[in-house]
């Protein structure tokens, strides 16, 4: 018998990651259940938070070593001296094709932005990427972004609390988005294409610490991300079955819907301006650069 090699003969390393259920934030699925993490020596355990504050809360924290954050939940912990480090790239949104809407109820007589104007708003995240192009979006449109009160709901309780009257609007991003169109919701406005073409909605964070202690760790579970991307992009039809997995969603459903395509690199274009634009409408104090969010291995 021939032997093992080193690698097949030690446990892989355990390494402890939180998402959200988002399509945009579904790269985690696909890395583990494709068996790319595995087959970079990484045995990688999931964890669901409601949104991508709770995410990078538990990254700060230490309950998990990798998470997938937006962008400005990562900014705002660095504002705040957490030392958190960028260091991959996830879910790009596309403007041509959404993969998340802001919903109004279907009974709704709602019809121009301005009529949101001292109403409430819900989002996966408080002082999130989500709040941030709603803002843009209401700015757009010549309202008053100031005058809204941002309730923070996850995607499966939207409907609901749309139908009760509980918020007025509320952002819906797949895998619920389809299904709610489908039964009590209807789209009202397409709020990241405000902050341009095409944003890059999710990143993998990590902190300097854990970073320090496992770089070529890191460097191997960056590596598997990227080629979790190309496979996922390529894939969807082997994708949809890991989303309904986690979703709980019928796999018919999944199939049907817009999907999300994942960033094989970093492109500080699809990154900066919501960095920008989160300066500008006061989500974060100072301005932060892809520089300062990013950490290059």
């Amino acid at each position: 018998m021939y032997p093992r090699s080193a690698l097949a003969q030690a446990a892989a390393p355990v390494v402890r990651i939180g998402t959200t259920l988002s399509d945009s934030f579904a790269q985690a699925f696909y890395a583990v259940d494709g068996g790319f993490l595995t087959r970079a020596g990484i045995d990688g355990r999931l964890s669901v938070f409601p949104g991508s504050g709770a995410v990078s809360t538990a990254v700060a924290g230490g309950a998990v070593d990798l998470g997938l954050c937006d962008g400005i939940a990562i900014a705002n912990g660095l504002i705040h001296n957490f030392p958190f480090a960028t260091i991959a790239g996830s879910g790009m949104f596309t403007a041509a094709q959404p993969t998340g809407l802001l919903c109004v109820d279907k009974s709704s007589t709602l019809k121009d932005p301005k009529e949101l104007e001292g109403k409430s708003i819900s989002v996966p995240s408080l002082n999130s990427l989500t709040t941030l192009a709603i803002q843009a979006w209401l700015f757009q449109n010549k309202a008053d972004p100031s005058s809204v009160k941002f309730v923070e709901l996850p995607f499966p309780e939207v409907t609901s609390a749309l139908n009760r009257g509980t918020v007025t609007a509320g952002y819906v991003g797949e895998p619920i988005l389809e299904s709610a169109l489908a039964t009590t919701a209807r789209g009202f406005g397409n709020p990241y294409a405000a902050l341009g073409p095409q944003v890059l909605v999710s990143n993998w964070v990590t902190t300097r610490d854990w970073l320090e202690k496992n770089h070529d760790l890191a460097k191997r579970f960056v590596a598997a991300i990227y080629e979790t991307a190309r496979w996922a992009n390529q894939h969807r039809d082997l994708t949809a079955p890991i989303l309904a997995k986690y979703s709980k969603i019928d796999l018919e459903r999944i199939k049907t819907m817009r999907r999300v395509i994942y960033a094989t690199g970093f492109d500080p274009k699809t990154l900066q301006p919501s960095l920008d634009a989160a300066y500008k409408f006061k989500v974060i104090p100072r301005v932060v650069t892809v520089d300062e969010l990013v950490t290059k291995l």
